[in-house]
């Protein structure tokens, strides 16, 4: 087991993020995956990382608001498409906050090694894998 608090401290250095910058990207990241991952994978997760589904349904991991493209791609692309949707709007709100594609594509799997290192599993990528469409926007592919 390894607590969600420390993930966020050991992946924020790893992808030179500060640990409020990878708070937020952490915890949208679940809050997405608590609305769109199948629940075994996402179950999973939530038991082996204490405070991970108290991140995951936080008001910081609330989903973002989709801008009119957002919007389209939600409506036309069915479930994978919501899922996509909320991902973009996911990286346009950390943007805000100094968190790039690149940054993310750094800190998840940062993030995925320090799980996959406490439980022998890849259950932060397993979730991820789950939500199809996602797994590029979220470092996963």
């Amino acid at each position: 087991m390894i607590a969600f608090d420390d993930i966020v401290t050991q992946a924020a250095q790893a992808a030179g993020l500060s640990p409020d910058q990878a708070r937020a990207a952490l915890t949208g990241a679940l809050g997405l995956l608590d609305r769109h991952a199948a629940a075994d994978p996402r179950d999973a997760l939530y038991a082996a990382v204490p405070g991970a589904e108290a991140a995951a349904r936080s008001k910081a991991a609330e989903r973002p608001r989709r801008g009119l493209f957002g919007g389209v791609l939600a409506s036309a692309g069915g479930v994978s498409g919501a899922a996509v949707a909320e991902a973009m709007g996911l990286l346009t709100r950390l943007k805000d906050q100094g968190v790039d594609k690149a940054e993310l594509k750094r800190l998840l799997p940062a993030a995925r090694d320090r799980v996959r290192a406490a439980t022998g599993r890849d259950l932060l990528g397993e979730a991820v894998r789950s939500v199809p469409g996602v797994g590029p926007l979220l470092g996963d592919g």
